[in-house]
């Protein structure tokens, strides 16, 4: 169920989202994606499913190191563990559908990784600067990078959101970015 229409932006992606459905079972989301904005490198997710829906412009996407370029009224699923990025190689904005299943917390982390850019908090690749962020917000998105064991990873993200969560790092992150 939708409160209100959220938006909100990241400058590091050059991209706006604009909130349309929300609910823990599903999240949709408008994207408007600038021209040469994108997602910084391949990563996945492991237990949330994303359909991409192109509704203006052309989108590219790296879907199992395969190429796509999505344009008008066409559209992708990404399944859990299909390595995935998506970016705008056109001269022309992009307006692009997302659909994710389940959306457990997806939009918290997005709320929190958007803010972080917005605030300067952020590397060039778009991760926090902080560890204890770092960890927060990837353990909502589900986010993975391929080429680096996963129990490794699930381990150490698990480890430090627990320390941000008792040290107060988390509910800090959510009243500042989520509320």
């Amino acid at each position: 169920m939708l409160k209100n229409n959220q938006r909100f932006s990241n400058p590091i992606i050059k991209d706006e989202i604009e909130i349309l459905y929300e609910s823990k079972e599903k999240l949709i989301f408008r994207t408007y994606l600038d021209a040469g904005g994108g997602q910084a490198r391949v990563h996945y997710h492991t237990k949330i499913t994303e359909k991409f829906k192109v509704i203006e412009g052309e989108l590219t996407v790296i879907l199992n190191n395969e190429k796509r370029v999505l344009s008008s009224t066409t559209e992708t699923t990404i399944k859990p563990y299909d390595v995935h990025q998506f970016f705008n190689t056109s001269d022309k904005r992009v307006v692009f559908e997302v659909e994710i299943r389940p959306a457990q917390n997806v939009i918290k982390g997005l709320k929190i990784f958007y803010g972080l850019a917005k605030d300067e908090k952020v590397c060039k690749n778009g991760l926090p600067k902080n560890i204890f962020y770092t960890a927060v917000g990837l353990k909502m998105l589900d986010g993975y990078i391929p080429n680096v064991p996963l129990w490794f990873q699930k381990l150490g993200i698990s480890i430090l959101a627990a320390i941000a969560k008792k040290i107060g790092v988390e509910q800090k992150l959510i009243s500042r970015y989520c509320n």
